[in-house]
């Protein structure tokens, strides 16, 4: 799938190399504390040891655990956004003449090996996220209508061309293409890489016979 990688944890790491804050050192070792033990788990004794700080550092950023995660989301987005924004955003662009088929064959195989390259990052902090729903809806709220924005401008593209029916629905489409992105990366081997792809357009052109005309 490429040999780009799409890690949000080093992508923190970069971003802490240029801003060696103590706060955003912190909420690091947090994520790769969480990574390893858990939330519930992982102590703030643990995540300052990380961090290379005292745990009364911790304490002068941090008044609790919680607090932590308050602080986490925003950092979070602003490292998780262009990961998800600008590779569709490219796909749409350098895919504009090929079928509708196509261009949502290489925008979810760029999604897999987001997911791909994130498995560790996503299991120890979305778990952490799921039952804390502003949060959740932070991270959702930040991303999602972008995400969606791009796909309304293929579907549109597609429309226009005659390729699906006009009241095919936006949500409709998001809805079937992360349900098969995450169920594949959740259940599915990423050995082969042809074998992924030839999955991938199997899905898009059973799925296609429902949006045409």
């Amino acid at each position: 799938m490429g040999k780009e990688s799409y890690d949000i944890q080093k992508s923190l790491e970069d971003y802490i190399k240029d801003y060696p804050d103590k706060e955003i050192r912190i909420i690091n070792a947090a994520i790769n504390a969480f990574a390893e033990k858990g939330f519930e788990a992982t102590t703030t004794k643990e995540i300052a040891k990380k961090a290379g700080v005292a745990e009364g550092t911790f304490f002068h950023y941090f008044a609790t655990k919680e607090s932590l995660l308050e602080k986490m989301v925003p950092l979070l987005i602003k490292i998780i956004q262009p990961k998800f924004e600008k590779p569709i955003k490219s796909i749409i662009e350098e895919t504009e003449e090929m079928p509708l088929e196509k261009i949502f064959s290489v925008i979810i195989l760029d999604r897999l090996k987001l997911l791909r390259d994130n498995q560790r990052f996503i299991k120890s902090v979305l778990p952490v996220l799921i039952y804390r729903a502003s949060l959740l809806n932070q991270l959702q709220e930040s991303i999602l209508p972008k995400i969606k924005n791009y796909m309304d401008l293929v579907l549109k593209r597609g429309k226009s061309r005659g390729e699906i029916r006009d009241d095919m629905s936006v949500d409709i489409v998001m809805c079937q293409m992360l349900g098969f992105v995450f169920s594949y990366a959740m259940f599915s081997e990423w050995s082969d890489e042809l074998k992924v792809k030839e999955d991938i357009e199997l899905f898009i052109k059973f799925t296609a016979e429902g949006w045409r005309k």
